[in-house]
């Protein structure tokens, strides 16, 4: 892909703060339009893939360039951490 960023949210169907998260998640990423690609991982679906990628808890954000893991995001937090961490990927 031609994006520049790749953003995954690593949620659970029964975690109160992964909803919480979600729309704060989605205006960031709606602010990059083309330039961020954003996935949702259910950790009780695909829990081969959070253990891969070493989360430990929900909620959790990884932000990718090129392949490269440059932030990991533990919990909720305010709408300007997940922007840092997608404008240094950009």
């Amino acid at each position: 892909s031609d994006r520049d960023a790749l953003v995954v949210l690593y949620s659970a169907e029964g975690c109160g703060p992964c909803g919480r998260l979600r729309p704060i998640i989605a205006r960031v990423v709606d602010e990059y339009v083309d330039r961020v690609h954003f996935v949702e991982i259910d950790v009780d679906r695909d829990g081969d893939v959070a253990e891969s990628a070493g989360v430990l808890g929900t909620p959790c954000v990884h932000v990718f360039r090129e392949k490269e893991r440059i932030a990991v995001i533990s919990g909720v937090k305010m709408r300007s951490k997940y922007r840092e961490a997608i404008d240094s990927c950009l």
